[in-house]
């Protein structure tokens, strides 16, 4: 369903770089606004206007941000002793427990208003084509009732924060990315002028176009994982993989990390080179890094959606601006840390400063234009 909804991708990645040529310093949320708005729009027909909050997004941040916390192994000891779980909130010391609480009380809010917001539009004839409104027109009855509608609540929660998720730190690494490697900006920038020109905006028919891009694109992903560690899994059964024996109830976690770092696929696997994704032909492999997204069952189930959104920010920020370190008081240029990530399961980027500059007078047309028609749809 997600090629059906390019139009609003682009529209939001518009206003992204239109908040980009207004306020260049805030490039962090404005990246995270992207990846909220377009995952809003796109699944439930609900246009964020830029620079205010609003009460799903409170409510989906306060779920991911806290649980994030407690999903890893050995950060609550309740998978170790299992009766720990029955302590009572009120109990002195139950921390987690009160803090569990909480963000089930939010994600179900979360998992819940959406739906209820897009019933009600429907209901009106008020809404806006979006995914949720598909699904709960392709399962409601002759009476009426919608089907398996506990099910789509949770695919459509999962949607939305797997997508924010992927998109909002894989922007942000691309900027850091594109801060420290000026020549692989240069040369993206260059394909981009000679495929597309500079009279208009790349949108995703240019894609197939755009092979060095595209390259740019998965070495960001490869490059920092936005989950090092990936989502932990559970053996259903007693297993033995290359003769080691995995009991059942284990606590698998797929070491996306140690992919990205194999230097038998990867050589010299710290340095950001798009250029390992090309054959000696000058043609792209097959490795579309799509391991980044996870394994089996609970692979990202916003994969789609977050790929070709992250695709065409890279584009669009790389034909119209160009990214530089920043520069202290005294014209010296301020250092970026590569190295410098939060530990938690999804890895975000620390804070760091760069500059952010339209590539010319043009450019900054082609923004103001865009962003403008897009506006006008919200």
């Amino acid at each position: 369903m997600i090629p059906s909804y390019h139009q609003i991708q682009g529209e939001k990645v518009h206003i992204l770089l239109d908040q980009l040529l207004r306020d260049p310093a805030g490039f962090k949320e404005h990246c995270k606004m992207l990846g909220t708005s377009i995952t809003m729009a796109v699944a439930f027909g609900y246009d964020l206007v830029p620079g205010h909050r609003d009460q799903y997004v409170e409510l989906a941040e306060f779920a991911v941000n806290t649980a994030q916390g407690l999903v890893l192994p050995g950060r609550t000891l309740i998978p170790v002793f299992p009766f720990l779980k029955h302590i009572p909130t009120w109990f002195p010391g139950a921390f987690t427990q009160r803090l569990c609480a909480r963000i089930k009380k939010a994600a179900v809010e979360y998992r819940n208003q959406p739906v209820e917001f897009v019933k009600k539009d429907m209901a009106a004839g008020l809404s806006k084509r979006c995914v949720l409104q598909q699904l709960i027109e392709s399962h409601t009855d002759d009476n009426g009732l919608c089907k398996d509608e506990e099910t789509i609540k949770d695919a459509m929660a999962g949607l939305y924060l797997a997508g924010v998720e992927t998109m909002q730190t894989t922007d942000t690494d691309f900027i850091m990315a594109m801060t420290i490697h000026p020549d692989v900006q240069k040369m993206a920038q260059q394909e981009i002028d000679l495929v597309i020109g500079k009279d208009r905006l790349p949108t995703l028919d240019d894609r197939p176009s755009l092979p060095y891009v595209e390259a740019v694109y998965r070495e960001v992903l490869r490059w920092r994982p936005v989950t090092p560690l990936g989502f932990p899994h559970s053996t259903v059964e007693d297993d033995i993989y290359k003769d080691l024996y995995i009991p059942k109830g284990a606590i698998i976690i797929p070491n996306v990390w140690a992919i990205t770092r194999n230097e038998e696929r990867y050589p010299e696997p710290e340095l950001f080179r798009p250029e390992r994704y090309f054959t000696e032909e000058g043609t792209l492999n097959k490795d579309t890094v799509s391991y980044v997204f996870g394994f089996g069952r609970r692979i990202c189930p916003g994969r789609h959606l977050a790929e070709t959104a992250v695709w065409l920010m890279i584009a669009s920020v790389l034909a119209t601006f160009n990214i530089s370190k920043a520069r202290d008081e005294h014209g010296n240029e301020i250092d970026v840390d590569d190295q410098a990530f939060t530990d938690t399961l999804a890895m975000h980027p620390l804070p760091f400063k760069c500059s952010i500059t339209p590539r010319s007078q043009q450019a900054e047309s082609l923004v103001r234009e865009a962003a403008f028609a897009a506006t006008r749809q919200l």
